[in-house]
């Protein structure tokens, strides 16, 4: 498989070389252009200088022909261009260079303008064996408005097409040198691009064998997509570590508390119908059989529900309704709690605000945050629920006066099977409760945060719409 760098190089060579040649071809042709036109217009001036003084001379008799055949072929070194002269036949009454013919039928259509009294301009090839581009000018000598003659210069496009040689050098000798500036360039920001790329790809490597300790350095000064992208990866990998860490911790934790209560559930009923329980006692063992196979079953149904609402197999059912209503039905049963702990309780919700959501829902986000709230309390402490709208949208707080959740761990409180106090058993949950209430509220579109300070309490917010 070909690497990054390799199809960069490709990539931008191809560009460049495509551009330049492009831009040389272009420029070459108007090169060509503007120096044809140049000489054109160069050999049309002095066409008409000779037209009217040489040629004119003459033609009348004021000049002789050999002092004339002296003075074209000064010019013909001079212009480097043939110089004819034509009757209306177009046979070529003098000519300043014996090598230079041109056909009957070009020669033909050239004295056809030029004794229209045109100046002709054209581009011919001319020679026998091997023909050579030139450039032809006609121009006719007048006398009373009169076209009595015509004037040929005829210079080959050699020289120009030398100029445009050297141009064309100059122009691959800077498309060369372009292009190893290029490849160094490429070079040195591929690397920038591929290094952490290729750390990447390791870590990634490391990370799928089970090593979530990975993390890249950020680049100095860097604020590009690459940062970004590591920068992610960064967080990623943390979470990977931290949702690690904390399966874990779920496994130590929930194989031991399940192994608890069966253990107790196996050796109740491994007595009972042994005999070692006797049967005034059963009842009571039984009992705590029940009881131990509902706090498994409650388990289950969290673990069941979470994974419904994570896969999105819950269906929203939503109504309108008081929130305050909400609030009060919790709050009644955990009135026995609330009542051991000696919790003051101040409700400060708006009875009339009515909100847009699963009531069976935001119950249960209320249920488990009440919970909590009086789980983590302490005794003699205080719950405040409160209510407000911002913006079209209604705020609801629960806050304690427990014992706080450190900054460093309010991030991971969300999380599946996380508990800030690990020393608390399967009675007091596994850490899924405000996995539920974020999953919720995240169905709901809504948002939920937490403000917290060790040893002072919690204060969680969460929001809903309107009716």
């Amino acid at each position: 498989m070909k690497s990054i760098y390799f199809k960069f190089v490709v990539i931008y060579t191809v560009i460049i070389a495509v551009g330049f040649l492009i831009f040389g071809t272009v420029l070459n042709n108007l090169t060509e252009n503007y120096f044809i036109t140049q000489k054109q217009t160069q050999l049309v001036r002095e066409a008409e200088k000779i037209a009217t003084g040489l040629a004119l001379w003459y033609i009348t008799g004021f000049l002789e022909q050999d002092r004339l055949r002296f003075e074209i072929r000064f010019l013909r070194d001079y212009l480097n261009a043939s110089i004819l002269l034509i009757n209306k036949n177009a046979n070529v009454i003098l000519n300043s260079d014996e090598k230079v013919y041109i056909d009957d039928l070009s020669l033909q259509k050239i004295r056809d303008k030029v004794f229209g009294g045109e100046i002709a301009v054209k581009k011919l090839l001319i020679g026998d064996m091997i023909k050579r581009e030139y450039l032809v000018i006609g121009y006719p000598v007048v006398i009373n408005n009169h076209v009595v003659s015509g004037l040929l210069l005829i210079t080959s496009t050699d020289e120009i097409r030398q100029t445009l040689k050297i141009y064309n050098r100059i122009i691959w000798l800077i498309t060369l040198f372009e292009v190893l500036v290029v490849l160094i360039i490429t070079y040195a920001l591929t690397q920038r691009i591929i290094t952490p790329i290729k750390k990447l790809a390791q870590a990634s490597r490391r990370i799928a064998e089970g090593d979530f300790s990975q993390k890249i350095p950020i680049p100095n000064n860097s604020d590009d997509e690459i940062s970004e992208l590591i920068s992610s990866f960064n967080y990623m990998t943390e979470k990977l570590e931290n949702l690690e860490m904390m399966r874990k911790s779920f496994i130590s934790n929930v194989s031991h508390e399940l192994r608890s209560p069966l253990t107790s559930i196996r050796g109740f009923v491994e007595g009972i119908l042994d005999k070692t329980i006797p049967d005034d006692k059963k009842d009571f063992y039984l009992t705590l059989v029940k009881e131990e196979v509902i706090k498994l079953n409650n388990l289950i149904n969290q673990l069941l529900e979470l994974s419904r609402l994570e896969w999105g197999k819950i269906n929203l059912n939503l109504s309108e309704f008081k929130i305050y209503s909400v609030i009060v039905e919790e709050l009644i049963k955990f009135e026995k709690r609330i009542e051991e702990k000696e919790i003051d309780v101040t409700l400060q919700v708006d009875e009339e605000l009515i909100v847009k959501a699963d009531k069976d829902l935001i119950s249960r986000v209320v249920h488990n945050l009440l919970d909590n709230a009086i789980k983590y309390n302490k005794v003699g402490g205080k719950i405040y629920i409160y209510s407000e709208v911002v913006n079209g949208k209604a705020y609801i707080t629960i806050q304690d006066t427990g014992m706080g959740i450190p900054e460093k761990l309010q991030k991971l409180i969300w999380e599946r099977f996380y508990k800030v106090d690990e020393s608390r058993s399967l009675e007091n949950g596994v850490g899924l409760g405000l996995s539920i209430v974020k999953e919720i509220i995240k169905l709901h579109k809504q948002n939920i945060w937490v403000e917290s300070e060790e040893g002072v309490g919690s204060k969680f917010t969460f929001t809903l719409d309107l009716k």
